[in-house]
């Protein structure tokens, strides 16, 4: 990934990242993708807050494609055929978290990085079927105690919580992504794609089964004058610390 300044998800790059995972999965030779980012410190700082700030010119409906857009790429990523291995090369708050659980395994950075799923210190909620990643992957307490509270943690509490597989120096991503793979590419591409597909289809299930009630409820909550006062808070806030 490289949209400066920090990989920020919008509508546009969210439909650049599905264009390009349908060109991999369509390419017979390919059995296996790295997640990974270019830009120093930074995995992705997930979803770009502009995406959610109404303005004159950039309403509801604006709000209801971007959303599907996220939907769409985090799900096809979920349920890709290949293998995923995410490097985690820097911080990966919220929806960066996202694009991390989202694979089949994660690989961070040892450092000063942050991990987790703290999209309620912006004043947004994750939807049922992310709080269901995220139990699927740490179980149903921590989740709940991770999300309510918007945590966020170092690689080595992120790996003690089973968030992240695998933590390396920085200059090691890559050699540690690729034997992982490796290792993985050893299993039968049939076996391992419906044992896959078996293990996820609860959680894809409940997706489908809520897909657009989710996109309107998301919608309408954008909207609400509190959502629109929390989101210019935490934009401002993050402001200051850059000062």
């Amino acid at each position: 990934m490289q949209r400066p300044p920090a990989n920020g998800l919008n509508l546009e790059f969210l439909t650049e990242l599905t264009i390009l995972l349908e060109k991999l999965e369509d390419d017979h030779s390919c059995r296996g993708m790295v997640l990974t980012s270019s830009l120093p410190g930074i995995f992705s700082a997930g979803i770009d807050m502009g995406e959610l700030t109404l303005t004159a010119s950039h309403g509801p409906e604006h709000v209801t494609a971007f959303w599907r857009a996220l939907q769409t790429f985090i799900i096809n990523l979920y349920q890709s055929h290949l293998v995923t291995i995410a490097t985690i090369t820097g911080h990966a708050p919220a929806g960066g978290c996202l694009l991390s659980l989202a694979c089949d395994y994660r690989v961070m950075a040892a450092g000063n990085f942050t991990i987790g799923i703290s999209a309620v210190r912006a004043g947004l909620f994750p939807p049922a079927w992310i709080q269901m990643l995220l139990s699927d992957i740490i179980g149903k307490r921590q989740a709940e105690l991770s999300i309510l509270q918007g945590k966020l943690y170092s690689p080595e509490e992120a790996l003690q919580l089973g968030l992240v597989d695998k933590v390396v120096p920085e200059t090691d991503m890559m050699s540690a992504a690729e034997s992982e793979l490796r290792q993985w590419l050893q299993v039968p591409d049939a076996a391992r794609i419906l044992t896959k597909s078996n293990l996820r289809r609860k959680l894809l299930q409940a997706f489908e089964h809520n897909r657009e009630r989710e996109v309107e409820e998301i919608t309408r909550f954008i909207q609400t004058d509190s959502f629109q006062n929390n989101l210019k808070e935490f934009m401002q806030n993050l402001k200051n610390k850059k000062r």
